[in-house]
């Protein structure tokens, strides 16, 4: 006899086109993960009848909800349905999902631009970039080539890069061919998304679906000789019995091969302020993104009839190494900065994430005993950025 395993089960979803309704075509997609808490939870009431032999005439069910979520370890696209979903954004693609044609560009590192000989049209124009946006440039043969940068200003046949994401090399090189410029942007709006997310206990054949799964809350860790982790958490609207066969339809889609990325090699460039922190060094980053959704119940329903959201929050913290009172010094006058972030598997697949806007809540630098570093801890809000009317944005850079 079976005795179901842990290391057996495989998580799945598909997007719901009704909220809380499975749909009936289309295919689930496999998710890679290190542990999930989905759980459908009923709400009882003990009876309070007054009985004379002193015992309890019911436990009732009054209520039930949907919440959970999962853990997972940072891979390329393996999220991006997720990822645009807890921002309730959408991604927008440069180019043809999200790569650009091929095409001849001066690359001059010393004023900091690509040119093109003829200007780029249609979905590859370069006013398909906004400015400040990342891209990653493919330049085989050439100095810049995988290098990510960011958009200064364009025009219909230059673009011209932030100074902090210089274009490595030197010099101008006329015509390097075979360019190709990789982007794609989501960032926070308002197009709530909803789920079935499905877990599969392979070896005793069993299935339970949760349905109406609206991401409420997205973690990201980021931590000096580790893998870069993270999690979802979902609030739902009701949930199937456990059944011996599937609830989705189709067949399963196979999830994403790309390597784990993780906080050594994986982690590159950080802009605090719109500044690449070259000497000043980080120990850990973390960030929640939060979007405070609630379960809305109603008479004569099991489970929740709606899941509404609320004011996001997105909130994190910093800890360096003490090198100065730059960083401290914002934290005392409250200035506000912004912070911006490379994270990248060995193939060069990666993503840029940006708070635009933010500000420092506290600046903990402590002595707390012999043979320390000493580092300063910097917890942080992000606030709405009025340049970019976003609070956080993610820009998706493939090779």
């Amino acid at each position: 006899m079976a005795l179901a395993s842990t290391s057996l089960v495989q998580l799945r979803y598909i997007s719901e086109a009704v909220a809380g309704t499975t749909p009936n075509s289309g295919n689930g997609t496999n998710l890679r993960m290190t542990g999930e808490s989905l759980d459908f939870a009923v709400q009882t009431e003990t009876s309070k009848e007054i009985r004379s032999d002193r015992q309890t005439t019911d436990l009732v069910q009054v209520g039930a909800s949907c919440s959970g979520g999962f853990n997972f370890e940072m891979s390329f696209k393996e999220y991006d349905s997720l990822l645009e979903a807890v921002l309730q954004g959408a991604w927008a693609d440069y180019g043809t999902a999200g790569k650009g044609t091929a095409l001849a560009l001066g690359i001059d590192s010393t004023a900091g631009t690509l040119t093109a000989s003829v200007a780029p049209t249609g979905n590859d124009a370069f006013a398909n970039l906004a400015v400040g946006q990342w891209f990653r440039l493919k330049a085989p043969g050439d100095a810049a080539d995988k290098a990510f940068l960011k958009v200064l200003s364009k025009t219909a046949t230059a673009i011209t890069v932030d100074t902090a994401t210089p274009i490595p090399g030197t010099g101008n090189r006329a015509g390097v061919a075979g360019c190709v410029i990789s982007a794609s942007r989501v960032s926070n709006g308002a197009a709530q998304k909803y789920f079935t997310l499905e877990k599969n206990f392979s070896d005793v054949n069993r299935f339970l679906a949760y349905r109406g799964m609206s991401p409420n809350k997205m973690s990201l860790s980021f931590e000096s000789g580790a893998i870069v982790t993270g999690n979802f958490d979902f609030i739902g609207m009701n949930a199937s019995a456990m059944v011996a066969a599937t609830t989705l339809p189709g067949s399963p889609t196979a999830s994403q091969t790309f390597d784990v990325m993780n906080a050594i090699t994986g982690v590159g460039q950080l802009l605090e302020g719109g500044v690449a922190m070259t000497s000043t060094f980080i120990k850990s980053l973390k960030l929640d993104f939060d979007n405070a959704l609630r379960g809305q119940t109603a008479i004569g329903t099991y489970g929740f009839v709606g899941v509404a959201g609320g004011t996001i929050n997105v909130s994190g913290s910093m800890t360096v190494y003490l090198k100065d009172g730059t960083a401290y010094d914002k934290f005392i006058n409250g200035t506000a900065s912004s912070i911006s972030w490379t994270l990248k598997d060995g193939a060069g697949n990666g993503y840029v994430l940006t708070l635009p806007k933010l500000k420092y809540s506290s600046a903990k630098v402590v002595a707390g005993g012999l043979n320390q570093d000493a580092v300063l801890e910097m917890p942080f809000t992000a606030i709405l950025d009025p340049v970019t009317a976003r609070t956080m944005i993610i820009d998706r850079l493939a090779a």
